[in-house]
């Protein structure tokens, strides 16, 4: 990892393995960093979705993820893949032959695949997106940055009627702006949220968006690690602004790890009937 640069966060700017053709980049280089919450929001999902299944009593669900890149989200939840098991597939992949790889990986999610689940990625990396529908690990995807402009019609016909709105790392890159634009296009199924925030974001303007919509935010206790620190400097960035915010990092952040909080989002007539520990019932967390 030479030659790091910053954003105003104080993360490493990886924009280089985002929106590439194919990617390997992105899996071998988070790989490195033991990027790991979508493996642990997996079960957390799976609960959600299971229980949002039961009040709805339909067996399908359609999942629209927030920051989807290539698809990651998808590939565990539709696809039944664990993040160490997508870090040997990309990491003996066929780079230099794009063609083999896209055969490789549409047969290989084909034939791991829950077609009750229907995935619809959202993310401004055009490539990305392209890659994870054309290869089959996203059913739809929405390669447009909803910070700056409104969903389309195509869009809105790719992410209505969703049931669950998940995100694994982006919020605080996105703000109220894309999660309320999401929610406005599923207002008549009234989606559920799952959201996955690092400490140093704020999740309280998106919050209260959601309260205004008839929404209640219930964070889970605890702390989710997302990746290792790639540098002393970038961990030094992220103790800096957590200690400018009130935050103690004691015992956390301290230890070498991004950690994120779970904001679960659901109608209040919902979150009345169904307390989200009945849901969530195992909440024992991995450790860094």
């Amino acid at each position: 990892m030479e030659h790091l640069s910053y954003d105003a966060a104080g993360k490493i700017n990886l924009n280089n393995i985002y929106n590439n053709s194919d990617p390997t980049a992105y899996f071998s280089t988070l790989s490195r960093l033991s990027y790991r919450i979508p493996q642990d929001a997996k079960p957390r999902f799976q609960q959600l979705i299971e229980a949002r299944r039961n009040t709805t009593e339909a067996e399908a669900s359609k999942v629209v993820d927030l920051g989807c890149s290539y698809g990651v989200n998808s590939a565990l939840l539709k696809h039944g893949f664990s993040m160490d098991e997508l870090y040997r597939i990309y990491e003996t992949a066929e780079a230099d032959d794009p063609a083999f790889l896209l055969q490789q990986d549409r047969d290989g999610y084909a034939g791991r695949s829950d077609g009750a689940l229907e995935m619809v990625g959202v993310d401004p990396a055009g490539r990305a997106v392209s890659y994870a529908v054309d290869a089959g690990i996203l059913d739809a995807g929405v390669a447009t940055n909803l910070e700056e402009r409104e969903p389309t019609a195509q869009d809105v016909a790719a992410i209505e009627n969703a049931d669950l709105i998940i995100s694994t790392g982006c919020v605080g890159y996105v703000t109220e702006i894309s999660l309320e634009r999401l929610l406005q296009a599923s207002l008549d199924s009234r989606p559920w949220m799952a959201h996955f925030v690092l400490r140093m974001f704020d999740f309280g303007a998106a919050e209260e968006m959601l309260s205004q919509h008839g929404y209640v935010t219930e964070k889970l206790q605890g702390l989710f690690p997302q990746r290792r620190f790639a540098s002393t400097e970038e961990q030094q960035h992220v103790l800096d602004n957590l200690s400018r915010l009130g935050i103690d990092a004691t015992g956390a952040e301290e230890t070498g790890w991004y950690l994120a909080e779970l904001h679960v989002a659901r109608p209040e007539a919902v979150a009345k009937s169904l307390p989200l520990n009945e849901i969530l019932k195992d909440n024992s967390l991995h450790t860094a």
